[in-house]
């Protein structure tokens, strides 16, 4: 199955000396400076773009500021850490995609604009009362929840075992150290 889709991608890979999107491209290859703001390239040439590489990993930000509105068209928009994700910097990029996955969990920081205010706040007033994360706006709106089961980033399982008890019920699978085994001979 993995042949057959390495087999597809490469199928639809553009031809290289091709006119159009293409041209556009190979010239803006073989420049050594002055090449033309990503913007226009990909205003240009976005199409061709996306076929050589269909995966961007981009910041909302940086979607706003690279990608001109209806210009590219995802299958899926992928917002992780998104209870950290203000749902009004999320919108630009969930316009651009036919599906959205929001991946996060309400325990962990919401946004906050607290570096970006330039006036003192009053010590009853919360930096991020009345800024709602991309996470609560889909979870306010019912939108069906699945929970993480596997946990791979620690180094070591000690380093998640409180959060999987607190927060998860012990319900985690977490790998084991590598070389840690304090029982086994």
């Amino acid at each position: 199955a993995q042949t057959s889709l390495a087999k597809q991608v490469w199928e639809s890979m553009p031809n290289i000396n091709h006119p159009g999107e293409m041209a556009i491209l190979r010239g803006e290859i073989n420049k050594k400076r002055r090449h033309m703001p990503i913007r226009q390239l990909i205003e240009r040439a976005g199409r061709a773009i996306q076929q050589i590489k269909p995966v961007f990993m981009m910041s909302p930000m940086s979607i706003a500021n690279f990608l001109p509105p209806g210009r590219l068209e995802f299958d899926v928009v992928v917002f992780d850490e998104a209870s950290q994700v203000k749902a009004v910097d999320a919108f630009g990029a969930i316009l651009r995609g036919k599906q959205v996955a929001v991946v996060g969990h309400t325990r962990q920081m919401p946004p906050t604009d607290f570096f970006s205010r330039e006036i003192e706040m009053d010590d009853d007033e919360s930096s991020t009362s009345d800024i709602e994360s991309i996470l609560s706006m889909f979870k306010a709106a019912g939108t069906q929840e699945r929970y993480l089961r596997w946990h791979y980033r620690s180094r070591h399982e000690s380093l998640i075992a409180v959060s999987n008890v607190e927060f998860y019920d012990s319900k985690l699978v977490v790998f084991p150290s590598a070389g840690h085994h304090p029982h086994a001979k």
